[in-house]
């Protein structure tokens, strides 16, 4: 981008009194080539027919959500640094972090005011015009399309011109992990995603593939840590197949580990395989017959299947090892009412 008057904006809002405060605001910033979308499948067909510059999208767009949509962009080169603003209403900590994971430029909490509106977009656009930025954003660019054709060492010496150009960056680092990965480099690996993980503590994928390195240089230990890192995080972001494929590969490691099995019951309950879950729970329990989280749990699955006596059961036991435990208590209570009105 060189002129910034010259930018071409999409706005991709369902809300169409918030869509055309946004536009209106755009123009009051002097941006008169502005595009409106009002879904994600129509905002992404305008992305791909149209030399945009700028998004600003809804979270809770019609159709293809925001951070589907923000997803979808970044998996392709062409659009791999074009700025996005997501505009939330509500969002929880697991979504912050997901968006930070899926590339956001930034993110607007709605109500917003029109100087905080406008405050957001000339912070993107003075970074998005930084010629260091540029640049690393074309090495960037350049670094993916070489590692999608298998050309490992170009790719690398890319990724490594962006460190010294500007401040580290955890998705760099996790690349140039997965690169020595690919090549058999495992030490070299593990410190690539081990200096992810410092710069963004939730980097569930490098948590993953530095557990995956570990496991092949033989640290079984350091390997099932770093894997019950990635699945904990995949389990806050409640992304439950991701996170069950890396407790898998942890019982693979260790059968015994003492979280594991609770977490897959999770898992399981999360996608509505209750038989499943009791399994995992009750694996749980041989491993930890005293965890009062895991009776919980298990309480909870069983009123799933409509089955309150077991549930007051485990629910029971949960109050006995810990007769401090609140959402026991209230759980009982709630268990009890039901039976009495039966």
């Amino acid at each position: 981008m060189t002129s910034v008057r010259d930018l071409t904006f999409l706005v991709a809002e369902s809300d169409s009194a918030l869509l055309r405060t946004e536009t209106r605001t755009l123009q009051e910033m002097n941006y008169n080539n502005i595009l409106q979308a009002e879904n994600g499948t129509e905002a992404w067909s305008m992305i791909k027919n149209n030399d945009i510059d700028f998004i600003v999208s809804a979270w809770d767009l019609a159709g293809l959500n925001g951070i589907i949509l923000l997803k979808i962009i970044r998996s392709d080169i062409k659009y791999s640094s074009l700025p996005v603003l997501l505009v939330v209403k509500n969002i929880t900590k697991g979504q912050v972090i997901e968006a930070g994971e899926s590339g956001v430029s930034d993110l607007l909490l709605y109500p917003f005011s029109s100087e905080t509106f406008k405050q957001k977009i000339q912070s993107i656009i003075q970074i998005d015009l930084d010629p260091k930025n540029i640049e690393a954003e074309m090495n960037y660019a350049q670094g993916m399309k070489l590692m999608n054709e298998g050309r490992w060492e170009e790719a690398l010496t890319a990724f490594k011109r962006i460190l010294s150009i500007e401040n580290e960056s955890a998705e760099v680092y996790y690349n140039m992990g997965y690169i020595q990965t690919a090549q058999g480099n495992y030490d070299e690996a593990i410190l690539c995603f081990r200096k992810a993980t410092l710069i963004n503590n939730h980097h569930a994928r490098a948590y993953q593939k530095m557990g995956e390195a570990y496991n092949e240089v033989g640290q079984k230990g350091e390997a099932e840590k770093a894997l019950q890192m990635a699945a904990d995080i995949y389990l806050e972001k409640e992304m439950n197949d991701n996170a069950e494929q890396v407790l898998i590969e942890v019982i693979k490691i260790n059968p015994n580990t003492v979280n594991v099995y609770n977490s897959l019951g999770i898992v399981y309950r999360r996608q509505g395989k209750f038989e499943e879950a009791i399994q995992q729970y009750k694996k749980a329990l041989r491993v930890n017959p005293e965890d009062e989280n895991i009776f919980y749990n298990l309480s909870r699955v069983y009123l799933m299947l409509d089955d309150p006596e077991r549930a007051k059961e485990a629910v029971t036991k949960a109050t006995e090892i810990n007769p401090d435990f609140k959402e026991a208590h209230d759980l009982l209570k709630s268990i009890d009412m039901n039976l009495s009105s039966k």
